[in-house]
């Protein structure tokens, strides 16, 4: 996944190791299935299809195939797995920034391959066919929660009662700290120097995901391009919002929500998280300093100090 990983857990009655190995075994099947890297990874082979034959996925797949085509269709597309050939243009991928801005006409050839709505889902034989022969799928968004909540499966399966599970920052917690306290995470503050907190919050059996523009984007000519592209217009988002958390049971959902409201913006991405009740905490840029905006289901797990 490009990160690292850490497991806090009470230890009284498991072995550490024993967790350990079981957690390695599962990031590894998880990568093997979903990852863009590896270049004979279930989704690479969807991807290298070039008809319209039904590819058949495992099971783990397909959960986080459906949570991303539920997501797709409630965020009126802001959340699109299909996303691929405008990231790779754009250069926010493995491979070197090529920093140079595509035109108009470029984007609208490439956005012609981007769609969750181009992906034809049969749900009865657990496959899906290409309904355009470039689309191709990146789980980015979305695959590194969805092994948060695995992880956590693990820990839970071993009778761990107290734990805090993160993936490049994408937690999950259950019980308490070791001081015998709710856990408390922090939320940075958007800016790409050093590591300072922006809040504070309390996790008793839930999930927390970030997602921001701040370490991930490139300047041309004077002009910042964030990492984040709306699948709407093929280009990466102008607006002043540069942090969103969201909090959820499930962090494939945080993870997945996260993304799509950094993309909508604001104004739209508070108002989708009073429709769906969603604890959100949004940083945008004001005219002189930061600004901070939050959905009223945040409040239960604010720290108060």
């Amino acid at each position: 996944m490009g990160t690292t990983y850490s497991v806090i857990l009470e230890s009284e009655h498991v072995s550490p190791q024993d967790v350990y190995k079981d957690i390695e075994i599962e990031l590894k099947q998880i990568n093997q299935l979903m990852s863009t890297y590896i270049p004979d990874s279930e989704i690479n082979r969807f991807n290298a299809l070039q008809d319209a034959s039904c590819f058949r996925f495992s099971s783990k797949t397909w959960e986080v195939l459906l949570a991303a085509q539920k997501v797709y269709q409630e965020t009126d597309g802001a959340f699109d797995i299909t996303l691929g050939p405008l990231i790779s243009r754009w250069g926010f991928n493995a491979e070197e920034y090529e920093q140079k801005v595509p035109s108009d006409s470029e984007v609208q050839a490439l956005l012609s391959q981007v769609g969750t709505d181009k992906l034809e889902f049969d749900r009865v034989n657990q496959c899906i066919s290409k309904k355009h022969p470039s689309i191709t799928i990146n789980l980015s968004a979305i695959a590194k929660g969805y092994g948060v909540d695995k992880i956590a499966d693990i820990v839970e399966q071993h009778k761990v009662e107290n734990y805090l599970v993160e993936i490049g920052g994408e937690t999950k917690a259950k019980g308490v700290n070791p001081s015998g306290s709710v856990w408390r995470v922090a939320i940075e503050k958007p800016v790409s120097i050093t590591q300072q907190k922006m809040l504070v919050v309390s996790l008793a059996d839930t999930s927390i995901a970030t997602s921001g523009d701040y370490r991930n984007y490139f300047e041309v000519d004077g002009r910042r391009f964030s990492h984040t592209i709306s699948p709407k217009t093929g280009f990466p988002v102008t607006h002043s919002l540069t942090s969103v958390s969201v909090i959820h049971p499930e962090n494939m959902y945080a993870d997945a929500y996260a993304t799509a409201l950094t993309v909508m913006g604001s104004d739209k991405a508070l108002s989708f998280a009073k429709a769906h009740k969603l604890p959100v905490f949004l940083i945008r840029h004001g005219e002189s300093e930061l600004e901070t905006l939050q959905s009223t289901y945040l409040e239960p797990f604010v720290q108060q100090h």
